[in-house]
């Protein structure tokens, strides 16, 4: 298969390690497109192992345009891993609807798409007999939207409940053991997993994006960030963290979306209207929820025939991201790598 890469950040690079050492077979790279680092296209294959030693030579920022080369360069599949626009999902969104109407699949690992076109493009997706695939969009490479495609036919999903943004997680955590908040986001900087600007993650931004995407594409809402609920951890203080631990309690920005009447634990059927939000929340310290420390992540499920699970992703290291990308390749080749599950013969 072909591919057009369009940014090639940490996801993008991970994902070029992981092609050049085990899935050259299955994959070819005959673009990669920057907007300020410079492009390299090749037909014939880019070779990986020097791109990521060297970079992608000295081709002047943002010619061509991305939008020039889905258009014109051939291939099988364009895989946008540009960065989030949380505000109107573009230009990723307008990357995927040209990949689709191109006749390429579309892979993205950016929310923007899912979370601003997800009904529009799905539909473009399934008029031109192409994939439209996000696995990477929430929670990194767990399969959360493969999981509820294969794992849950004939299951209603009634409502969500999670805490999915790392960074605020992280930052809450530092402060509840006494770190001031200034310092508690440049440790999250340090480690690679906070933005230079934090303020997508601390105000919910992120987490709102991802909550438009899972109840998108789970509960049909059509919704986009701006119509979540949204407030973020920036007045949490190191005396509220006190507080609610002198409770036995603790604070998780939490996210959600479930039918109105539906929420804390209550039933609720598909005429009741849907509430997305965001929020600092007090959870109990030894809950599920509570113990989810760190830049570990948690979504429950509530469905009508299953009823409740948890899907549970610790420590997420860098790579996981750029799995997720590769699950959605292998999809759209119907090819499964290694076989599962293992057996002796």
């Amino acid at each position: 298969m072909r591919l057009i890469l369009v940014g090639f950040g940490h996801v993008g690079r991970d994902l070029a390690k992981i092609i050049a050492e085990g899935f050259r077979d299955h994959f070819r790279v005959v673009a990669i497109v920057t907007g300020r680092h410079g492009s390299i296209i090749d037909p014939g294959g880019v070779d990986l192992n020097a791109v990521l030693h060297a970079g992608l030579g000295d081709m002047r920022p943002g010619q061509p345009t991305a939008l020039e080369v889905i258009n014109t360069v051939q291939a099988d599949t364009v895989v946008e891993l540009t960065t989030l626009n949380v505000y109107s999902g573009r230009p990723a969104m307008d990357h995927v609807e040209a990949a689709l109407r191109s006749g390429k699949h579309a892979v993205t690992a950016n929310k923007g798409p899912v979370a601003w076109g997800y009904e529009r493009l799905a539909g473009l997706a399934k008029s031109v007999d192409r994939r439209f695939l996000f696995e990477s969009t929430v929670m990194d490479g767990i399969p959360i939207f493969n999981l509820a495609r294969t794992g849950l036919r004939g299951c209603r999903l009634l409502s969500f409940r999670g805490i999915l943004n790392s960074t605020s997680n992280f930052i809450l955590q530092k402060m509840e053991e006494g770190v001031q908040n200034a310092q508690a986001v440049a440790a999250a900087q340090a480690m690679g997993f906070a933005e230079a600007d934090p303020t997508l993650d601390v105000d919910g931004w992120d987490a709102a994006a991802k909550v438009a995407a899972l109840a998108n594409v789970l509960m049909g809402a059509g919704i986009t960030p701006l119509g979540v609920e949204r407030t973020g951890i920036s007045d949490i203080t190191a005396a509220d963290l006190a507080g609610a631990r002198a409770k036995g309690q603790t604070i998780k920005l939490v996210c959600e979306a479930f039918g109105e009447g539906e929420g804390e634990g209550e039933g609720g059927g598909p005429e009741k209207r849907l509430i997305a939000r965001v929020k600092p929340t007090l959870v109990p310290i030894n809950s599920d929820f509570g113990r989810c420390n760190g830049v570990t992540s948690i979504v429950t499920f509530r469905t009508d025939l299953l009823g409740d699970f948890s899907v549970t992703e610790h420590e997420p290291v860098g790579l996981q991201t750029a799995y997720g990308v590769l699950n959605d390749l292998l999809e759209i080749t119907r090819e499964e790598g290694p076989v599962w599950p293992k057996t002796r013969t």
